[in-house]
């Protein structure tokens, strides 16, 4: 239906049973799917092998500065963006790359530690809308 959104993740279930999907607003729906863009590496959407995020290819190579990974995750999220959400506009994507000490069952361990804003304006009404999540590379894990 025009105008809703459905929730992430869709529990297909829930069509099965003839019950209703749970829905989320417009700047809900815009965050879920960039999180599912930054998420997703090129190749993984058989439909849409483009889909997704370059930020992958490089695999955060050690020898690379705070600053360059900065760039690169900056510019692969933006593109990302700008490709597959239209509904937001104006986008302005920042990162912020840090190194963080993190206690495992195996003993701790350092990781890059990256924060990413999104920021823009929603086409279908000129709201503004903004996003911010983390992420912890080297594998690639989230809390």
């Amino acid at each position: 239906m025009k105008g809703q959104y459905y929730r992430l993740p869709l529990d297909l279930s829930r069509i099965l049973q003839k019950k209703d999907m749970p829905v989320c607003n417009l700047e809900e729906s815009v965050g879920q799917h960039i999180h599912l863009l930054i998420t997703t590496v090129l190749g993984e959407n058989k439909d849409d092998p483009e889909y997704g995020c370059q930020l992958w290819d490089n695999d955060f190579d050690i020898k690379a500065t705070n600053n360059e990974i900065k760039e690169h995750v900056e510019n692969a999220i933006r593109q990302a963006i700008v490709r597959y959400e239209k509904r937001l506009v104006q986008v302005r994507v920042t990162a912020f790359v840090s190194q963080e000490e993190l206690s495992m069952l195996s003993g701790k361990k350092i990781k890059k530690k990256i924060k990413v804003s999104v920021n823009g304006t929603l086409a279908k009404n000129n709201n503004p809308f903004q996003y911010s999540s983390y992420f912890f590379v080297s594998p690639l894990s989230f809390d």
